[in-house]
């Protein structure tokens, strides 16, 4: 099947057109949730109803140029860039993985330059905050995931609430430790 005719049956939305492959510039789409423009996309279009449909060939090709655009801007970590944070924290692999929620067989693939594809996003991020911390001390999170949201083509605009919760867990609050109890 060529790319010229991704397409070409009858219309499972109205059943009288045919989907007709059609170039479109600079189309808007999502992929994994975020905005994204294709230089050039090549969708079905029922000539009847003007239905639109996608090929599995092609929405691959436009999640790899969505991939090779958030290395061009940083978006991930490099590998190098990973390797150095593990070896500033003077961990192994293994303990690395542990600390940020991974296994070391991901760890592995991310630290490769030629990787197949980058971390997860959450495993991306948490990396990116275990840097930022270890270079310049306590990060304000929600300042730094709003930064990084940016990178993706999100804005969120964030009401902080005027409230300070108290942090549960086994650690007590700070003035329990604080006076030994």
């Amino acid at each position: 099947m060529t790319t010229e005719s991704l397409f070409e049956y009858p219309c499972p939305e109205c059943g009288r057109g045919t989907m007709r492959t059609t170039r479109v510039q600079n189309y808007k789409t999502k992929i994994k949730g975020y905005p994204f423009m294709v230089d050039e996309a090549l969708i079905g279009v029922c000539d009847q109803c003007g239905a639109e449909s996608f090929a599995p060939e092609e929405t691959k090709r436009w999640e790899e140029s969505f991939s090779r655009s958030l290395e061009a801007c940083q978006a991930f970590l490099s590998p190098r860039e990973i390797t150095e944070l593990r070896k500033a924290l003077n961990l192994s692999m293994e303990d690395f993985a542990r600390l940020i929620g991974s296994t070391r067989q991901s760890l592995s693939m991310w630290e490769k330059e030629d990787r197949a594809s980058p971390p997860l996003r959450t495993a991306d991020l948490l990396m990116k905050l275990v840097r930022q911390s270890l270079h310049v001390g306590p990060v304000d999170v929600l300042t730094f995931l709003l930064d990084e949201a940016q990178k993706w083509g999100v804005v969120i605009e964030l009401r902080r609430p005027s409230i300070h919760l108290k942090q549960k867990g086994s650690h007590g609050s700070p003035e329990k430790r604080a006076s030994g109890r």
